[in-house]
């Protein structure tokens, strides 16, 4: 046990000190989800200053675990551990990348900690919901929201003009627009992701594509304990385990982006295959318009089979509206490039800094 001692608080030495040498103004806590490679948008975030750990102990697990008991509060430790490197480094925000997972960093916040605290909420509006009933005014000094729609739900729990909306961000250097490297004369419509998607309705509208186009092939890339529950009827194939080379190799055979959704906010896969110069045929829910519009996509009502399946055979139907939506898509894209959206991003960090 004094060895695991001695470890644990030599990590907290070692990072304290770190602390101290972060001269950023703005710090940021992180979480590396498995299925999110490094060109992702939500990693893309911590490009605005140095990332605060956030696994270190300070004491031995059965010490940890009998103060979290006495204390009924299982984060104690790693919260503390935070406001003492922030406290330490003197930074001036902490900015938390998934503010509908981490706001456990700012209850119980120490009267002595004088780092505000912003987070950037992700989650549909009827998941949001559920979180903001369980946090408190004040617990945050400003949010940024990736749709519009997350506005209303939010904004009570900061001062006003502190919940604004900042579009999500796409690396657009790296998926850049390219000519479609389609192998042969069978289309390809994409799907990509697990979260919040219309399986249902994207394998019946599949069905409904391939018995008028028999050419066509509808592949689905997501995790693989995402999409296990996929039927595999033939009418889509299912792919994972990609690199985001591999993906963009995928967005660029691709003739569109295939995308029925149950519910949305900023999407990646929306705005990756934008970035490629692919138009969308997407589920028209409110999220999708801050993102694209008319002259990128096509919107179809949520649960609608035959609506997504003639869109899509309409675009595959017709190459030159097909193309002309694609450069569309991919100049739209441009207006969310990580250098723009970061720059937003620290205009307003700088903001509840004042």
């Amino acid at each position: 046990m004094l060895g695991d001692w001695l470890h644990a608080s030599g990590l907290t030495v070692r990072h304290l000190a770190a602390a101290r040498r972060m001269s950023a103004p703005f710090v940021v806590l992180d979480e590396r989800w498995p299925h999110h490679g490094p060109h992702s948008g939500y990693l893309i975030t911590t490009e605005i200053g140095p990332l605060l750990p956030r696994n270190d102990r300070l004491l031995p697990y059965p010490l940890q675990k009998f103060f979290s008991r006495v204390m009924k509060d299982d984060l104690w430790e790693p919260r503390l551990l935070a406001h003492l490197m922030l406290r330490a480094g003197k930074a001036k925000v902490l900015h938390l990348v998934t503010g509908d997972f981490d706001t456990w960093i700012c209850r119980k916040r120490a009267s002595w900690l004088k780092t505000k605290v912003t987070a950037t909420f992700h989650q549909p509006v009827d998941r949001l919901r559920q979180i903001a009933s369980k946090l408190e005014g004040g617990m945050l000094d400003g949010i940024v929201c990736v749709s519009r729609n997350q506005i209303g739900v939010l904004e009570h729990l900061v001062s006003p003009g502190r919940c604004i909306f900042i579009p999500h961000g796409v690396d657009t250097e790296f998926f850049e627009q390219a000519p479609s490297t389609q192998k042969d004369d069978r289309p390809l419509l994409l799907a990509v992701g697990v979260h919040r998607r219309d399986f249902i309705t994207l394998m019946s509208a599949a069905r409904m594509i391939k018995s008028r186009r028999p050419d066509v092939r509808v592949r689905l890339i997501g995790p693989r304990d995402g999409v296990a529950g996929v039927v595999q009827d033939g009418a889509v194939e299912v792919v994972s385990d990609l690199s985001d080379v591999e993906l963009r190799a995928a967005y660029r055979e691709s003739r569109m982006l295939f995308l029925p959704l149950d519910e949305a906010t900023a999407n990646n896969a929306l705005l990756e295959s934008m970035a490629t110069g692919r138009p969308a045929v997407i589920t028209d829910l409110p999220a999708i318009h801050d993102y694209t519009a008319g002259d990128a996509a096509l919107f179809c009502r949520r649960g609608d089979v035959q609506a997504h399946a003639e869109a899509a055979l309409r675009l595959l139907d017709d190459s030159s509206l097909c193309a002309r939506m694609g450069r569309a898509a991919h100049n739209r894209a441009l207006e969310f490039s990580w250098p723009r959206v970061r720059k937003l991003l620290l205009t307003f960090l700088q903001d509840v800094c004042d």
